[in-house]
């Protein structure tokens, strides 16, 4: 299960994970169900309206993970843009990236693993947001 963050998220991104979610690859994993929940009662704002301090697709975040005590740097991408090679990013349809979406800079996330154990992280900044970089329509 997912953090129970209310989602405020770009019309752009919505749509696509929306479809995302609906694809039969993706729709029967636990994580795209929980996500379903979120989007359905996200608000839906133009991309310029994003707050510049809110995870969104393709951010490049910093975070602490406050369960292992450790730091870590990851983008927020879409399964199709996720290179296996890659540490540097983080699928939204991976448990954490979707914990990850919609959360501000200073603002803890709880959510739940897999396997049943409780996870935690703290969003310390956000390095890169694309409609903060003016990347609109991207």
């Amino acid at each position: 299960m997912i953090a129970k963050l209310h989602l405020l998220m770009n019309e752009l991104d919505h749509s696509r994970l929306e479809k995302l979610i609906d694809d039969e690859q993706y729709a029967k994993m636990p994580v795209a169900e929980a996500l379903a929940e979120r989007l359905n009662n996200a608000d839906v704002v133009s991309p310029q309206d994003v707050p510049a301090d809110l995870v969104s697709m393709h951010s490049r975040v910093k975070f602490r993970d406050l369960k292992a005590g450790i730091q870590l740097e990851k983008e927020l991408v879409y399964p199709r843009n996720l290179n296996p090679e890659a540490t540097d990013q983080l699928s939204i349809l991976a448990p954490l990236g979707a914990a990850l979406l919609g959360a501000r800079v200073g603002q803890e996330v709880h959510w739940q693993m897999p396997n049943g154990k409780d996870a935690a992280l703290v969003v310390d900044e956000i390095l890169h947001q694309p409609e903060a970089a003016g990347e609109l329509h991207r």
